[in-house]
């Protein structure tokens, strides 16, 4: 248990090789006291990190074993084995477009019979992930953003952020850059909000690879700087403003910190004067 424990934990902080490492013990360890479950949560662990480390085949195999036993078996609680967007994920990565859309399906049906309220958000992310697969759909994509909202509410932060990475990329790939930048910007600073090095990496090399991307002016406010200045010249508190972009209060003072700096101001009145005037 310790070992599968110590696999997640680095599979959500995106640390791909310390999983992998802390799974393949505790696998060898659940072989040989004959403990399913430990077993089946280290592949989790595994599929996890091999998806982040681009190994969308080893993704599959995992997180396929998995979720082909829990159907096999008849467990039919979608958050049992919460295998279902990562395994996803990786059959689109591979183009397998039928087998992705086949485990989202079996999970909205699932998840409505049980009014799922994790799979019900889950199987939004999903279909947007299989919709956004092979074009720019803007129902797929505003699926996805549903799906962030759906997590934010329910305070699954690092599945929030996940499907902000995964909306960012799928736009990256459709040439949205503006969008694109937002979506992994807001990503980025998720991940770091919760202690996850490595997913803060991924967001930034797929920030990175996002075409025409414009150096900022000193005065020019980022995509997530633009976002909580909106919230703030709309009158809502730092509280609520880290509820609504799901980051901590201490993230949206430092963004708030920048934008009065960048823009001269030193009050929310003034930063709503310079909103209007702006637009």
């Amino acid at each position: 248990m310790y070992e599968r424990c110590r696999a997640l934990l680095a599979a959500g902080r995106g640390l791909p090789e310390e999983a992998e490492r802390w799974a393949a013990e505790a696998i060898a360890r659940a072989e040989e006291a004959g403990v399913g479950w430990d077993r089946l949560e280290a592949l989790r662990a595994r599929g996890t990190a091999a998806l982040l480390g681009h190994d969308p085949l080893r993704a599959a195999e995992a997180l396929g074993e998995v979720w082909a036993h829990a159907e096999r078996v008849g467990i039919e609680e979608p958050g049992v084995f919460p295998v279902a967007p990562d395994l996803v994920e990786a059959w689109v990565e591979m183009g397998e477009l039928d087998e992705a859309q086949s485990v989202t399906s079996r999970l909205r049906g699932l998840s409505a019979r049980q009014d799922h309220p994790w799979g019900l958000a889950t199987a939004k992310r999903c279909a947007g992930v299989v919709g956004l697969a092979t074009e720019y759909r803007a129902g797929a994509a505003h699926g996805l953003d549903q799906a962030v909202l759906a997590y934010e509410r329910l305070g699954l932060r690092f599945d929030a952020a996940r499907t902000l990475l995964a909306l960012g990329r799928a736009q990256r790939r459709h040439r949205k850059w503006g969008a694109a930048r937002r979506s992994l910007e807001l990503a980025e600073v998720a991940f770091a909000d919760l202690g996850s090095p490595g997913w803060v990496d991924e967001a930034r090399s797929e920030l990175d690879r996002v075409s025409a991307r414009r150096p900022q002016a000193s005065g020019e406010l980022t995509p997530a700087e633009r976002r909580v200045a909106e919230l703030a010249g709309d009158g809502l508190a730092n509280k609520e403003i880290a509820r609504v972009l799901f980051v901590s209060v201490k993230t949206v003072e430092g963004h708030l910190s920048h934008i009065y700096a960048k823009l001269g101001v030193r009050s929310r009145a003034q930063l709503a004067r310079h909103l209007s005037g702006a637009a």
